[in-house]
């Protein structure tokens, strides 16, 4: 009885100002639950039998007292403990959606994903419980040629205030080549191991997995011929994965962008989503487009300290 008590007044609070992200509601719910369906397994025979009397002589005869069928009873439970633990744990692995909270008409998957993906009871609880394997720290290609980068340390360039406030994106550039020793120091200070002890990046990162890896498509660089290259970060160098010009290609996937052809260097930030989700699970969206943006102004502002054009873009196939 105070059970259902407890979870009828918890339900109209949840509805009412949103308790069910409150972090003891869905817990203390479940063993309200379990706990009342254990009951009624054990007592599964007397609950029928006092039913029938009820509905056929009324409540003026005393119920027989009978000792319910222990396999019977055993059966019952079985099943009603595989139906709990089958909902729990569907409950606890489907998102949560709740389109009550979002405006009326609202169609926008943007808006849906980032009310799904509010923490909750539920999802702390799958956190903890649903951490695996982790897949490798660093994406390598071992059969491609490995090119080592020079030394990125000793510049000194612009004050951290200053590269800030001269800031902007350019889209006109040079035909003069970027040095090796620029492209070293650019992708260093974009994300290059900044404490080998700890292997910490200069790039923040949610719990410190670093999901994003960084493609380097050449077009003019000293010393380096054109093509498509990945930088090793835990080697600081880069791996030729292939080798021609692919400025045109380039063009094409940035909807037309014709600046593109012109950089001596294309930077290409993509993800491995799994470095992020075996952890944060359903918030993994959302932590990696912040890192994004983390790694995209470490460019920016250290592509003003060497002096050097920068734009980022959104517009491409992919």
């Amino acid at each position: 009885m105070l059970g259902s008590l407890y979870l009828f007044v918890s339900g109209l609070l949840m509805d009412t100002i949103g308790l069910h992200r409150f972090a003891f509601h869905t817990q203390v719910g479940y063993a309200w639950v379990a706990l009342a369906v254990l009951h009624l397994s054990l007592n599964w025979g007397r609950v029928k039998v006092c039913w029938g009397h009820r509905f056929w002589h009324g409540d003026r005869e005393r119920v027989q007292h009978l000792e319910p069928h222990q396999e019977t009873g055993r059966r019952n439970l079985l099943v009603w403990a595989a139906a709990i633990a089958g909902s729990f744990f569907l409950g606890r692995l489907l998102p949560y959606r709740s389109t009550a909270e979002l405006p009326d008409g609202m169609t926008d998957v943007g808006l849906y994903y980032h009310q799904w993906s509010k923490p909750g009871a539920a999802q702390a609880l799958g956190a903890i419980l649903n951490w695996g394997e982790p897949p490798a720290r660093y994406k390598t290609y071992p059969d491609a040629e490995q090119i080592k980068l020079p030394n990125p340390q000793g510049y000194q360039g612009l004050s951290l205030e200053t590269a800030i406030a001269t800031r902007r994106s350019q889209r006109d550039y040079t035909d003069a080549p970027l040095s090796l020793i620029q492209l070293s120091r650019l992708l260093h200070l974009a994300q290059g191991i900044t404490q080998s002890d700890r292997e910490l990046r200069s790039v923040p990162s949610a719990g410190a997995l670093y999901p994003l890896e960084i493609y380097t498509v050449v077009h003019r660089v000293e010393g380096l011929p054109a093509g498509i290259y990945h930088y090793a970060v835990q080697t600081h160098q880069l791996e030729r994965l292939k080798s021609g010009d692919f400025r045109t290609n380039l063009v094409m996937a940035g909807l037309g962008k014709g600046f593109l052809a012109k950089a001596s260097v294309c930077l290409v930030i993509s993800a491995i989503f799994q470095r992020t989700r075996w952890k944060y699970r359903v918030r993994t969206y959302r932590y990696v487009l912040m890192e994004a943006g983390h790694l995209g102004q470490n460019i920016y502002l250290t592509a003003t300290s060497l002096e050097l054009g920068a734009c980022a873009i959104g517009a491409f196939f992919g």
